[in-house]
């Protein structure tokens, strides 16, 4: 079956224009990162790591010494808070948040276009909510100097300071979202190689066949 019917049953199946809008994102890829997203990406990494540095050693600790750090549980989860906040945003530059899509894709192609638009509206809403909440909420641990519970002493108010820049990170990458989607791509698809191309190809071939 020559190539062109494959693209036909590639539409047919998975809705009108999405292979051509395959395409076109190839020149305007969302998942490449600035220097500043991977500095964000390397902090979190870091912290990451920690926490599960600090798990192990927490862990060894209990079985052979008998002793536990009150402060180890304490900095594990708020190390583990800030690499998850951080990475929000990333997270969607990279396309690893969930999307349905079994809908969508069948479609009309100008239907498909609305519902990107809708969906990156209604992520910018939600991050300008948690943000606008959270700061608040920092403001009033800022304002009571309220310390953690262990002998760390941290201030809460930087802890809570996660939760604005990650839903500003993540605001971010809605509105880059909401730029592709008003262009006509689909920023929710993962860039696919030529490679790729072949592999959906072959599967649209294998279920004609």
């Amino acid at each position: 079956m020559p190539a062109d019917t494959h693209v036909a049953v590639l539409d047919k199946g998975m809705g009108q224009g999405l292979y051509t809008n395959r395409s076109r994102a190839k020149s305007l890829d969302i998942t490449r990162l600035g220097l500043m997203s991977r500095l964000i990406l390397a902090i979190a990494t870091a912290m990451a790591l920690t926490a599960t540095c600090i798990m192990v050693v927490e862990g060894l600790s209990r079985f052979f010494l008998n002793v536990s750090y009150f402060w180890a549980e304490e900095s594990v989860r708020y190390l583990m808070v800030w690499a998850i906040f951080l990475t929000l945003g990333i997270a969607g530059f990279r396309q690893y948040h969930i999307r349905t899509e079994l809908l969508v894709q069948r479609l009309p192609e100008w239907l498909q276009k609305a519902c990107w638009v809708l969906s990156s509206a209604a992520g910018m809403a939600f991050a300008a909510i948690v943000g606008y909440a959270s700061i608040a909420q920092v403001q009033r641990y800022y304002t009571m100097n309220m310390l953690s519970e262990s002998n760390l002493q941290m201030p809460m108010w930087i802890i809570f300071l996660a939760m604005p820049i990650g839903a500003m990170l993540l605001f971010v990458y809605y509105a880059w979202a909401a730029a592709y989607a008003l262009c006509g791509v689909d920023p929710f698809m993962p860039s696919v190689s030529s490679a790729g191309d072949d592999v959906v190809l072959e599967a649209a071939r294998g279920a004609q066949l």
